[in-house]
């Protein structure tokens, strides 16, 4: 059972993943989406995933600033070493998505803030969470109005793509829960397997893709090492992983439901407004230089840490 259940946290996980960095990024049925492809991108980011949480694991993260590093991790993966767009505007592209998102929002606000919340906030709290989420959402959505790719999506379009991610994306959040009633011991050759699916994919794919990759990725994830090995040494035995669980009522599971509502009513009102405002560049105004400034913060406060333990 305890496989079975490890296994479970790592697809649940990766399915939380998804809808944050491109359920809610895309924000929309794109076209030449396909359930494949769906599919697909779910096994990509649940591989991702596992080795997140790994991290977690055995690097023994209760903190934010160790876990910021552990979503760096997983946002430098995904855009340094899947799809290469970490070194297409440099040094920007550093930050903004690999940081400024996913590390960001993805793992902060949607794998810690909201499973937080839900285990230890009241209803109320949760409501005010998921509506904060949705009121994001349903601004960063209207972005695509104006992008030559984007287009315009009609209300019904838009509120059956966030209500029905958000399900899955709930369903994944229990599962998520369920599944930690029993510790995460990942297997040593799955580390190993998994971890040299994405080597072998650097060194064939990435590489030849973007050259500069050979130099900038290996600096970043040695920063990332070297500020989760400081972590490692001042923290004793657990991680978020045990105090991340327990028992959820099946009612404040439902309340994550207020952010498509509040998605939808955004969405509704600057459609009916006919707004025309570029909330993308907004927020890679705001985010990209706060990714850096996280991830500075991050590796400065574990080093200082470890200097006052001396």
């Amino acid at each position: 059972m305890r496989i079975l259940k490890s296994i479970l946290l790592v697809f649940s996980t990766g399915y939380i993943f998804v809808f944050f960095s491109e359920h809610l990024f895309w924000s929309r049925v794109r076209p030449g989406d396909s359930f494949n492809g769906w599919i697909g991108a779910w096994i990509v980011y649940s591989l991702m995933a596992f080795i997140f949480l790994v991290l977690v694991s055995r690097f023994r993260v209760k903190n934010i600033w160790a876990l910021f590093l552990a979503g760096a991790t997983f946002g430098w993966i995904g855009e340094g070493i899947v799809v290469q767009t970490a070194y297409d505007m440099l040094p920007l592209s550093i930050s903004f998505t690999g940081l400024a998102w996913h590390a960001l929002f993805t793992v902060w606000v949607g794998w810690y803030a909201i499973r937080k919340s839900l285990l230890f906030s009241d209803t109320w709290s949760i409501l005010k969470l998921a509506s904060a989420i949705g009121l994001f959402y349903g601004l960063w959505a209207i972005n695509w109005w104006l992008e030559p790719d984007g287009g315009v999506s009609s209300i019904l379009e838009f509120a059956a793509f966030s209500f029905i991610t958000t399900a899955f994306v709930i369903f994944a959040y229990w599962l998520a829960n369920w599944s930690l009633s029993e510790s995460f011991v990942p297997n040593r050759w799955a580390i190993i397997f998994i971890s040299g699916i994405f080597a072998l994919y650097f060194c064939f794919i990435t590489v030849p893709t973007a050259p500069l990759a050979v130099i900038i990725l290996p600096v970043l994830f040695g920063l990332v090492y070297w500020g989760l090995r400081q972590n490692r040494l001042d923290e004793g035995e657990g991680s978020l992983l045990e105090t991340l669980s327990g028992c959820v009522p099946i009612w404040k599971y439902i309340s994550l439901l207020a952010l498509p509502v509040t998605s939808v009513l955004v969405y509704v009102l600057a459609m009916s407004l006919n707004l025309q405002w570029r909330t993308n560049w907004i927020l890679y105004m705001i985010t990209t230089p706060l990714g850096f400034i996280l991830f500075g913060i991050s590796l400065y406060k574990l080093w200082r840490r470890k200097s006052a333990l001396k």
